[in-house]
């Protein structure tokens, strides 16, 4: 099969493909939410269960997309994927889940690089705050050094991916090798110079365990699920990856793989320095002040020093996540444009570069917008919600589709894995929207409100 590439040019190669993955997933997430799955499942195997739990269901889902991405592969991914086996309207409603919330996660990560840098370096004031009205509770609003920054971030990542999809490509490759390294120098460190397990005993001893019950698990699932987010990035893509067809399956499922077991030996190694109470006593919604488990191990086995070489393995993460966001993101709209969903202008091609860029500087603003007005903590709760969602939708469209054609998913192996993904990832969901959250709440709302919106679209094309 050749896929039309849709004027883009296929400039990205095998190993941008799995560097695209892997830098999508290893963010600051692996640094930080061991401690809320800690919380909620107390017992050192537990913890290790959990994180083995959310990577198999990651790799169900990379399997998942990887078949789609075998048989489809267009620029826009999901929305690519939907549209052919569901059809236009489910199409729609993710990418415009991507143009209102998921967008959200680019600014998140931006903020997020603010927030790591000011570790190193003091930020003044705000220039101005301001408060939004919210049922039940105040939403305030700084503007000023860390916002201008992160601004500035998103501009200059944007820039980069409007030369071409090349230079994006080497520049994603060298910063996801550099957080691999750093990941991988971290863990080393931690297991060769930290005082051991024996140290850990009395203190774990100590610690209560919390009843084993399906809700706790899910919820500690869902935490760990959130550190493995991103993968889907190279699906996105797939119209200017060469020999697509073979390359993105190939890339999703060995770049899970890759981070299953860089994720297991984190935890392995905080496990071995830290007592479990200082796990759970990390940076967390129950602890918001304290450090992250990644600095309370890194401080244990290698000293004050490691502060600083900690911040600048949290910023280099959190900047290669980013920069796979805005490289994936803007395809979406672009592959929207092109079938009449969005303005005409997001669908054309920089004639020298021959990439999307009108779509890129779309992303770039809304996402420079929503790092001034919003907080970390809000807009990736909002992006989670959206793309657990769309997952369980992707893995139905690709049951159902194969389901009605003759080369079905006929190989028992080649349904069990969608299904558990679908499962999975449906259950992740009732969790999300029993939990009645603002993020939750919001995003089901902002979702809602692409359904009047298509409307309007298909009646001003039939009129047109």
């Amino acid at each position: 099969m050749t896929a039309d590439n849709q004027g883009l040019r296929r400039g990205l190669t095998r190993w941008h493909a799995v560097a695209i993955v892997v830098g999508s997933v290893v963010g600051t997430g692996i640094y930080i939410r061991p401690a809320s799955v800690a919380q909620l499942v107390g017992t050192p195997s537990s913890i290790l269960i959990v994180w083995m739990s959310a990577g198999l269901l990651s790799l169900a889902g990379a399997m998942t997309y990887a078949e789609l991405a075998a048989r489809i592969p267009r620029s826009g991914g999901e929305y690519a994927f939907l549209r052919t086996t569901l059809g236009e309207a489910p199409a729609f409603l993710f990418g415009w889940m991507r143009l209102t919330v998921s967008v959200g996660t680019c600014a998140a990560l931006a903020v997020a690089v603010t927030v790591f840098l000011s570790d190193l370096l003091p930020f003044g004031a705000a220039w101005t705050r301001f408060e939004v009205p919210w049922p039940g509770a105040s939403i305030w609003i700084d503007v000023g050094p860390r916002q201008a920054l992160a601004v500035l971030i998103i501009v200059g990542l944007a820039a980069l991916n409007l030369r071409g999809v090349g230079h994006a490509g080497r520049f994603q490759s060298w910063v996801t090798s550099l957080k691999v390294i750093g990941l991988l120098g971290l863990i080393a460190g931690v297991l060769v110079l930290g005082h051991g397990s024996a140290a850990m005993a009395p203190a774990m001893a100590s610690v209560p365990a919390p009843a084993a019950n399906p809700m706790a698990f899910s919820a500690a699932l869902l935490a760990a699920m959130v550190a493995f987010n991103g993968w889907a990035s190279v699906a996105m893509l797939a119209g200017e990856v060469k020999d697509a067809e073979s390359t993105v399956p190939w890339a999703l499922t060995w770049g899970i793989v890759g981070v299953i077991a860089l994720y297991l030996l984190a935890n392995l190694a905080y496990l071995h320095v830290l007592p479990l109470s200082a796990i759970q006593g990390a940076n967390s919604t129950a602890h918001p002040a304290a450090p992250s488990v990644a600095s309370r191990a890194a401080l244990a086995a290698l000293g004050p020093k490691a502060g600083v070489v900690l911040s600048v393995l949290f910023i280099v993460s959190a900047l290669g996540t980013l920069h796979c966001n805005l490289m994936a993101v803007p395809r979406v709209f672009f592959a929207m444009a092109r079938d009449g969903l969005l303005p005409a202008a997001l669908g054309s091609v920089s004639a020298t570069a021959r990439t999307p860029a009108i779509a890129i500087l779309a992303v770039a603003v809304i996402a420079a917008i929503l790092a001034v007005v919003g907080n970390y903590d809000r807009l990736s709760g909002m992006a989670t919600f959206g793309n657990i969602a769309f997952f369980a939708l992707n893995a139905w469209g690709l049951l159902h589709w194969s389901g009605a054609r003759e080369s079905g998913l006929r190989a028992p192996h080649r349904r069990w894995i969608p299904w558990l993904f679908l499962v999975g990832s449906g259950w992740l969901l009732a969790t999300l929207i029993a939990q009645g959250s603002v993020e939750v709440v919001s995003a089901l709302v902002l979702i809602a409100a692409g359904i009047p919106v298509y409307l309007g679209i298909c009646a001003w094309r039939r009129t047109g």
